[in-house]
């Protein structure tokens, strides 16, 4: 008789606390809605009102499909533990820890538009200490509140179940109805927005915390009236890749200008002198100079790459065997620019890498034996052409065949002459007053700091842009900026093109750029940040160090900075 009465109490608290939990979880679904609102207050701004409905729709559905997860996984199972008090207290502490959870969601969302990983969670608590650069002092209120809540919460579902009076209550299932046609409407929309790819809705997929909406691919693969094939014959494919993110618009400018990049590779920013580079001294301080350019790579291949597509070399593989064009390159196809590469001092097999580095056809790279014969070759190119717009690149590389650093500074200082008697002829020239020319460098002195891994004072390289327009004359920022940019830069100032800069590279326009915190780079496995002072090293093993002109010392992960530069490298993987 005693078993059969504990079975049936057993039974009895649990159709109780199953019945409560109805109750207790629909209260917290209405809690995690209104905290859902985060989400979109901190989304992209949506461009249409279709794209607006989706957003709000999805903001129903998945923050409801996300409570009625929780309550299958857990809340339902913990039911059957038998015993209606103690399921009440699990209750109120797990519904506590999810709202807590999803309260550090949001605020990582709204900061670094990231959500709430494992992996990132590691890190806040392993690696960082949760010394995360980010302000969760918002906290000490939020917990209070959510504990008043739960309380109220457990208080109320418990007051409905022992309501004795039968009454029909409609307003739960108006709600499941409303929340239930919100995700399936979200996930139909974005169906459609795939197949017809319909951006504005698109790029919204992120937005809300695991939100993986189905697409017209998956769907239409599931239900098998396409076949699975997301590579080429080869077994490699751009399919994960998303570039550039949005169609490149452009405005043809006024005046159409040309374009002369000079790369003089062997040069960091400390050989700049009086006394060896008379001619870029005088040009730096006639034009507009940065003084704070960075390399973000040791090797002059890398940088190239990061020149000519604005991406750090992440990318290098997947572009180059599948002959990607840069937006720049595009965009001066379609616009007739005459495209041509002169390369000095090189043997045969680099100058073919050099071409698949900057994606120009071997065809329209010419392989010379010096810097003066280029320099000569390259002008007699640009006077003969005149009449038609151009994008000439020159490839300075002497300088990194010298074998002593006493060879390197007489060999600089016959450079300057010949890189300053090229500029004069081109400004003495019909082109003056439309060409830009951009003069830096892909490689630093190989003789400077050769003992250290990285060197802020051979990556640090001039950066000059000569403009035919007066405000940019005798100008110099400090501003930081690097080989990610010149892209960008060229794209916006000499195409008009108006597509924002993140939608096809790292980098951003020198010429509207007020600021940056740091650059981003790697180094084997390693993550660098440079800032103004100081080097910033992520190494694999979690280890940070800072290395400043000074010393080198451990340092405090920044998870902003780091998620940061994190999602800008990992940007156009799909």
């Amino acid at each position: 008789m005693t078993k059969f009465q504990n079975k049936f109490l057993t039974k009895e608290q649990t159709i109780r606390s199953t019945t409560w939990a109805h109750h207790f979880v629909f209260l917290n679904c209405l809690l995690a809605i209104v905290t859902g609102f985060t989400y979109v207050y901190g989304a992209p701004q949506t461009e249409s009102f279709i794209s607006f409905v989706y957003l709000i729709v999805t903001w129903l559905g998945q923050i409801s499909f996300l409570g009625f997860l929780s309550f299958l996984i857990f809340f339902f199972p913990l039911t059957f533990i038998g015993n209606f008090r103690t399921y009440r207290i699990i209750s109120i502490a797990a519904a506590f820890l999810i709202h807590i959870l999803l309260l550090v969601d949001a605020k990582l969302f709204i900061s670094l538009k990231v959500h709430l990983t494992w992996s990132v969670f590691s890190l806040m608590i392993r690696d960082l200490n949760f010394n995360t650069g980010l302000n969760f002092n918002f906290m000490y209120i939020a917990i209070p509140v959510v504990i008043f809540l739960e309380f109220v919460f457990a208080r109320l579902a418990t007051r409905e179940i022992y309501r004795k009076e039968e009454r029909h209550n409609y307003f739960p299932s108006i709600v499941m109805a409303l929340v239930t046609a919100c995700f399936i409407t979200s996930h139909c929309v974005y169906i459609w927005a795939d197949a017809s790819n319909y951006e504005k809705i698109t790029n919204l997929r992120s937005v809300f915390p695991a939100h993986y909406p189905m697409t017209a691919k998956s769907f239409l693969t599931t239900h098998g009236w396409i076949d699975n094939i997301s590579a080429d014959v080869n077994g490699s494919s751009t399919s994960n890749i998303a570039y550039p993110l949005t169609e490149i618009k452009f405005e043809e400018k006024e005046q159409q200008k040309n374009v002369i990049t000079i790369f003089i590779n062997g040069l960091s920013y400390v050989d700049l002198n009086a006394e060896n580079t008379p001619n870029l001294m005088k040009l730096k301080m006639d034009n507009l100079s940065f003084e704070n350019h960075f390399l973000p790579y040791d090797n002059l291949y890398n940088n190239l790459f990061a020149s000519w597509f604005g991406l750090p070399i992440q990318y290098e593989e997947v572009f180059t065997s599948h002959s990607v064009e840069n937006v720049s390159s595009d965009v001066m196809q379609k616009e007739e620019y005459l495209m041509r590469g002169f390369i000095s001092a090189i043997n045969g097999h680099e100058g073919i890498k050099l071409s698949k580095m900057t994606g120009m056809n071997t065809n329209k790279l010419k392989n010379l034996s010096s810097d003066t014969v280029l320099l000569n070759d390259a002008f007699d190119f640009i006077e003969k052409n005149a009449v038609h717009r151009m994008a000439i690149t020159l490839s300075l590389n002497s300088l990194i065949n010298m074998n002593s650093e006493d060879a390197h500074k007489r060999h600089l200082k016959l450079l300057d002459s010949q890189v300053g008697k090229f500029i004069a002829r081109i400004e003495d020239s019909e082109i003056a007053d439309k060409t830009m020319i951009i003069i830096s460098s892909s490689l630093g002195n190989r003789f400077i700091d050769q003992n250290l891994s990285f060197s802020k004072r051979k990556q640090r390289v001039p950066f000059i842009i000569i403009n035919p327009e007066a405000e940019s004359k005798g100008v110099s920022k400090t501003v930081l900026t690097s080989s990610f940019d010149i892209n960008p830069t060229i794209a916006v100032e000499i195409l008009g093109v108006t597509t924002p800069c993140v939608n096809y590279g790292i980098g951003d326009d020198v010429l509207t750029l007020t600021d940056r915190d740091y650059i981003p780079t790697t180094q084997g496995n390693t993550l660098l940040l440079i800032s103004q002072d100081a080097v910033t090293i992520y190494k694999r093993n979690g280890k940070v160090v800072t290395i400043t002109d000074k010393d080198t010392k451990p340092a405090r992960a920044n998870l902003e900075n780091l998620i940061r530069a994190m999602r800008d490298f990992n940007r156009f993987k799909k």
